[in-house]
């Protein structure tokens, strides 16, 4: 996360690599060049205030555009907004340039109000580049037109190589030293920071640090080398992201396994997770690798045959990534050493609470040792349960083992604990979530926990994202386009902000669950005037699909991830900072999962799943106390395997950017078999 870092998106998913699959109305942003730095400005300077008119409210009554965003009707207003950006960027650069040359002119100028403008024109700069990138950020990744993918691609591109000047920008950096912390020319600083709130204090010692870990003080040469560096960086990430989110494998099952798939899932519903027109009259059957797909046939069918050939079809969906993951690998680490940090990974977490790999590494070993006899006995469990279903022929648990065999164990404890407590015969839990309820309950939850109030608005074609407008739009929307937009307003502090749902997959959308920032919020009082700006975030998931998005049945693990990305969401418009530099999930990135974590672990409280969540689609019965009982105690059923998984993914990942990182370029081993080695050694099934 750079000093204007940007895009902001927190997802909930495993660590994903090809190997084995990683704001609102009401509101209006008032971007301000603030008075000269001069003690003339207390004479009469004239003080610029542009509006950039970021009111949702607004911009719907006007005329609707994508995201509530003013100037976004067409995808080639992306590259537009993302020039202007740049345009008005170096505007308040030049001010802060033009300060730098200034002499004292002997009149007692106010210090404390001098270093608070300065840290408000740099939250300025910040704010103006990452309204547009992030928004760019979310229609690349989600839009179901191809024209406004790219338009945003080619704007997350300019705005990924100003990021690196903005990093790089020294006069910034000499800026913050000399008016906030007054030591430009010395090692302490001055009495001005201490005098400063705690917010104004650690907003300028967040920005300095970032400054000085992105090699601000490296000679001029080196900075823009280090520039030069990351614009690669960024394109090899945005080429690796797209090959994921672009690209669909296709495969052909044979008759045999078709019948096996159709077990599990019905033709119709198949048709709406393959999206292909092509059908086989010899009986065979085209799969793909979508992610509900490929989990439904690995978590369900009793077949091995097809989970095999699923789960070896969908891990290597994208073999073009693993050149992009080497080149990638290859040149953070180049970057990062050249920032004078040992490895990518020693400078991805000097910010983070964990602070560095040793740290983590102590971490994961302290896991693995608390995890390793419960795993244990849980392979155990599962080569027996094989076993018994298969007979003796394979006498390994395989990675395409795991899903089946964990769910058949855990809907067997279940249905025990349900005889020997006296429930129902039939404790299953099928039929009791669905997006409405699910929806439901959120508006429930944070209106007993915070007293707010959610309403769902409508939303115009030319705001939604989930229709390609390339081809007829109405007709989409009558098919049943599901993109969902709420507004929360609080009985005292009023309005505090919009998210958006977009829940069900599509054609060139975002393959797993996350929370995108569309625009941070901010609540500013200074000697100019006020400025609140209401933040704009969208959650984005892949749940089962179905013909009526708010009826669509999903599945317990559905449900936790969709209050999870709530989390993420309520942290975003719950969040009060004079700064859109410190809003939200702009906090230590091993932090942000805390309020995620807390609203996931309402999807599985007993108390609130009978009271509220848990209603059976057909009847509106609530899911009883004792089921709900046993949907929790079967959340902790396997857990150690999915922590030793994890292990394995976080030691991967550490062996990717450590010091001597999975890259042949650099003298190490391939990616594949450092991949390979870790699954070994933990025992973890491996394919």
């Amino acid at each position: 996360r750079d000093f204007f870092r940007s895009p902001r998106r927190i997802c909930a998913v495993h660590i994903s690599c090809e190997h084995q699959k990683q704001h609102s109305s009401g509101g209006q942003l008032h971007f301000q060049r603030s008075r000269s730095f001069s003690s003339s400005a207390h004479h009469g300077r004239h003080t610029i205030r542009r509006s950039l008119s970021l009111s949702a409210a607004s911009a719907s009554v006007d005329s609707p555009t994508l995201f509530s965003l003013p100037g976004l009707s067409h995808p080639s207003d992306f590259a537009q907004l993302a020039n202007k950006a740049i345009r008005d960027c170096n505007s308040i650069r030049q001010e802060l340039a033009s300060a730098l040359n200034e002499e004292d002119d002997g009149v007692n100028t106010n210090q404390v109000e001098k270093a608070k403008r300065t840290l408000h024109l740099l939250d300025d700069i910040s704010n103006v580049v990452c309204t547009v990138i992030d928004a760019a950020e979310l229609c690349r990744s989600t839009h179901a037109t191809p024209q406004w993918r790219n338009g945003a691609s080619d704007a997350f591109g300019i705005l990924s190589e100003y990021i690196g000047s903005l990093n790089a920008d020294d006069r910034l950096y000499r800026s913050l030293r000399r008016f906030v912390f007054n030591d430009e020319d010395k090692d302490n600083s001055s009495e001005i920071i201490t005098q400063l709130s705690p917010e104004y204090q650690r907003m300028a010692t967040a920005m300095r640090k970032e400054f000085e870990r992105d090699g601000i003080h490296l000679q001029y040469t080196q900075r823009e080398e280090a520039r030069e560096l990351n614009n690669v960086i960024v394109g090899l990430e945005s080429l690796f992201s797209n090959n994921i989110t672009e690209k669909t494998k296709y495969y052909n099952v044979g008759e045999e396994l078709a019948v096996e798939v159709e077990k599990v899932i019905p033709r119709h519903v198949l048709g709406q997770l393959v999206r292909r027109d092509d059908l086989s009259s010899d009986g065979s059957m085209t799969l793909s690798s979508d992610n509900l797909l490929t989990n439904t046939l690995l978590a369900h069918s009793p077949s091995p045959q097809l989970r095999k050939e699923v789960y070896l079809e969908s891990n290597t969906a994208i073999p073009e990534n693993l050149k992009v993951l080497d080149a990638l690998i290859e040149q953070r680490h180049i970057h990062s050493t050249l920032l004078g940090y040992k490895s990518y990974a020693h400078r991805v977490l000097s910010d983070r609470m964990v602070e560095n790999p040793q740290n983590v590494a102590k971490f994961l070993n302290e896991m693995e040792k608390r995890s390793r006899g419960m795993f244990e006995k849980e392979m155990e469990l599962m080569m027996k349960a094989k076993q018994y279903v298969e007979g003796a022929g394979d006498s390994q648990i395989q990675a395409w083992d795991v899903p089946f065999y964990s769910n058949f164990i855990k809907a067997q404890r279940q249905h025990q604990r349900s005889q020997e407590e006296g429930g129902d015969s039939d404790d299953s839990t099928q039929g009791y979530f669905t997006v409405e309820n699910s929806i439901n309950g959120m508006k429930a939850l944070v209106s007993d926990l915070f007293g707010i109030r959610v309403k769902e608005v409508e939303i115009p074609i030319e705001e939604r994202w989930d229709i390609d407008t390339s081809t007829n739009a109405q007709d989409q929307l009558a098919a049943g386009a599901g993109l969902r937009k709420f507004e929360f307003h609080h009985e005292h502090d009023g309005a505090l902000g919009s998210m958006y749902f977009d829940l069900h997959p599509r054609d060139g959308k975002f393959v797993h669950a996350a929370h995108f920032t569309i625009r941070c919020g901010r609540n500013r009082e200074d000697d100019i005037g006020s400025d609140r700006q209401l933040p704009i975030v969208a959650l984005v998931c892949n749940l089962s699909p179905s013909s009526s998005s708010s009826n669509a049945l999903l599945s317990h693990s559905e449900v936790e991830t969709l209050y999870h990305e709530f989390g993420h969401g309520v942290h975003s418009l719950l969040s009060r900072c004079s700064f859109q530099h410190l809003s939200g999930t702009r906090a230590a990135m091993d932090f942000v999962e805390t309020p995620s974590h807390f609203f996931e672990t309402f999807a599985r409280d007993p108390s609130f799943l009978s009271r509220i969540l848990a209603r059976h689609y057909t009847t509106g019965e609530p899911m009883s106390e004792l089921r709900a009982q046993h949907l929790k105690q079967s959340h902790n059923d396997f857990r150690s395997v999915e922590v030793q998984t994890q292990i394995v993914h976080s030691r991967f990942d550490q062996a990717l950017f450590g010091e001597n990182p999975c890259s042949p370029a650099l003298g190490g081993s391939s990616t594949t078999d450092a991949f390979e080695r870790l699954h070994r050694e933990a025992g973890v099934p491996f394919a």
